[in-house]
């Protein structure tokens, strides 16, 4: 076990880790990671953007995490709570299922980097979220299973609660986020990041929130499926 930000995570990365500061390196992605609830809803939710304009961070989530509603949230990191404002959430039947949240800055909360790129079939990737009712964060892995119309699939056997988490390939590059998995089976449905990198890289430089809009697929076939399982599986939301 390794503890970073007495945050406890069993060392499943590399084992052959020389020094204990070494070690402790490979978790820093944890340090973008905070349990998030809303009413009854638990989820997972991660660091992108630290801002000195709103003296905050800004997460993202998955909009079912926030009941698709602009609203007051609670993140939870490191044994502390932090109050969250959902600043903009796609509407219920549109993809893509995200939410964007500000937060007031906590110094050890470090944000992650989105990736551009699109990953390749078979690529390792693992998955970051807070399993509901725990506070200790879970590291799942797996691979890219496939692409299906925006919709990325992996292999990562998720639980209830990871939604809205990070998916990072093996170099901590954001890669997307959990939306949900099939009801049976273990395949991990993924919003990937070529999918918002840009939009929220915008909306970091422009504070616009108007920006935010392009969150919003408006492609008829997208929309389709969306309402009809990603894509015609029956997904459910963890």
């Amino acid at each position: 076990m390794v503890t970073i930000n007495s945050m406890k995570v069993c060392n499943l990365i590399d084992k052959s880790a020389g020094s204990e500061k070494e070690n402790d390196k490979q978790y820093l992605y944890l340090c973008s990671v905070a349990k998030i609830e809303c009413g009854q809803n638990e989820g997972t939710a991660v660091c992108v953007h630290t801002s000195d304009a709103i003296d905050g961070h800004l997460f993202l989530t998955c909009a079912h995490v926030v009941d698709h509603t602009v609203q007051s949230v609670i993140l939870r990191y490191d044994g502390r709570a932090i109050k969250g404002r959902v600043i903009y959430a796609n509407r219920k039947t549109v993809p893509y299922d995200i939410a964007i949240i500000v937060t007031e800055r906590i110094i050890d909360i470090l944000p992650c980097q989105i990736s551009n790129k699109t990953p390749t079939i078979g690529q390792k990737m693992f998955s970051v979220g807070f399993p509901c009712r725990e506070y200790v964060p879970s590291t799942v892995f797996g691979h890219m299973h496939r692409m299906i119309h925006g919709i990325l699939t992996t292999t990562c056997n998720v639980r209830e609660g990871f939604s809205g988490g990070p998916v990072f390939s093996v170099d901590r590059q954001l890669l997307g986020l959990t939306v949900g998995k099939l009801n049976v089976g273990t395949i991990h449905f993924v919003l990937p990041s070529t999918e918002f990198v840009e939009t929220i890289n915008k909306y970091i430089i422009t504070n616009n929130i108007e920006v935010l809009n392009n969150l919003e697929s408006k492609c008829p076939l997208k929309i389709m499926l969306w309402n009809n399982g990603i894509p015609t599986f029956n997904v459910c939301h963890i």
